[in-house]
């Protein structure tokens, strides 16, 4: 299942972008984001650090996808 919320707080950036600003291969943030792989519990924490939500906001609520600033 696609990262709707992921995709959502990046905005107008590149997937390119982001993953540069994290620290991470682009295939990988591009895969997580499509929903085509599940990231280790070391690297959604990164995410949900990044994104300044808890793991569980990022990863497992996906209702009420709202664009964060």
């Amino acid at each position: 299942m696609k990262n709707e919320k992921m995709a959502a707080l990046r905005g107008d950036r590149t997937q390119k972008e982001m993953a540069n600003e994290i620290g991470i291969p682009v295939s990988t943030y591009a895969m997580i984001e499509a929903g085509h792989r599940f990231p280790r519990r070391e690297l959604q924490i990164k995410l949900a650090r990044f994104f300044k939500l808890t793991v569980d906001e990022l990863f497992f609520d996906q209702a009420g996808v709202e664009e964060k600033e």
